[in-house]
């Protein structure tokens, strides 16, 4: 019996010797992948956003750790700064290219219609604001009323920008005449 607890026992220390000779290789293999990706200890280090926190906690405000995790959390912090600055940098540069908005299109919005309606769809729709807007309807003074003031006045700008585009700018007595 005691030969195959001998064996049984030379079994688990060889599984586990084996287990643990992986676990090293993957361990150092994580440490070379660390060393890789943090600056060399020659160059000079970047500010940690856990500055302070040293080994044992000790350290004053301006020492740096010499800790792996501390080190990666300022490089993610640095790199998570840069993006959020070429992400600025890209949608100013896209601002300032983007073609101005068509004033038409941009009417058409506000009141509400799709591009190219007819002068009659949009009258329609500018009348139904008009009624929807009317300051008349909120308590005077109130600041519904200025919101409602507000608004009828881009809408009317809307109106005399798709009059003008629309050819119909004359107003004249029988524009709405059909022959």
């Amino acid at each position: 019996m005691s030969d195959l607890l001998g064996r049984a026992y030379q079994v688990a220390k060889a599984y586990l010797d084996s287990a643990r000779g992986r676990l090293e290789e993957i361990d150092a293999r994580a440490q070379e992948e660390l060393r890789r990706s943090l600056p060399r200890e020659d160059a000079p280090t970047p500010p940690s956003p856990l500055r302070g926190r040293g080994a044992g906690g000790e350290g004053g405000a301006g020492t740096y750790s010499n800790d792996p995790f501390e080190r990666a959390t300022a490089k993610i912090a640095e790199a998570q700064q840069r993006v959020a600055a070429q992400r600025q940098e890209a949608e100013r540069r896209e601002a300032a290219t983007a073609p101005p908005p068509d004033p038409v299109a941009t009417a058409y919005m506000i009141i509400g219609v799709p591009n190219g309606s007819d002068y009659l769809t949009v009258e329609s729709a500018v009348n139904k604001l008009r009624a929807r807007c009317a300051p008349a309807r909120f308590p005077d003074g109130s600041p519904e009323q200025a919101d409602a003031q507000v608004i009828l006045q881009r809408v009317e700008e809307a109106f005399q920008v798709l009059k003008n585009a629309l050819g119909t700018a004359g107003g004249g007595r029988f524009d709405k005449l059909e022959l």
